[in-house]
């Protein structure tokens, strides 16, 4: 699945095809992919993780840049995010973005979704703010933006 082909038009590409990395994703790595997020992940992000590629979006008419991280760096997320799995038991750290801010889904105070929170706001549960219920509703149909820009 390739996610430029799907993504709503309010996101912009901010890698030219030629210069979108590629990372060799093993089912090795799936596999420590879905024992370290302890929840099915959608289908939507596996494709993307699967895919290898590093996606990055601005928002149009925001200033909001959404990174997607490597596989290996969602694996060794420990080194990058310590407190991350003592606060979130079932979930999974994405994206990052300009402003020190960690994307993730999983489960959070308002139940299963798309989460923002400071990387270094303190509890990654406490302080998160879900702004989507799934991945198809932010990427797709744009929903959440709103909550983004507001944070």
């Amino acid at each position: 699945m390739n996610l430029l082909s799907k993504v709503s038009s309010k996101f912009e590409n901010l890698y030219h095809e030629s210069e979108m990395q590629r990372i060799k994703v093993s089912p090795e790595d799936m596999q420590k992919i879905d024992e370290l997020a302890q929840i099915p992940l959608p289908k939507m992000l596996v494709d993307i993780l699967e895919e290898g590629i590093i996606y990055g979006f601005k928002i149009k008419g925001t200033s909001i840049i959404i990174n997607f991280i490597y596989v290996e760096d969602i694996i060794n997320v420990d080194d990058n995010y310590p407190y991350f799995k003592e606060d979130i038991k079932e979930g999974l750290i994405f994206a990052t973005d300009l402003g020190g801010n960690v994307y993730y889904y999983g489960k959070g105070q308002e139940g299963v979704g798309l989460y923002i929170v400071g990387a270094g706001d303190g509890n990654f549960y406490e302080e998160a703010t879900k702004f989507a219920d799934t991945f198809e509703d932010f990427f797709i149909e744009g929903k959440g933006i709103d909550i983004l820009e507001m944070r």
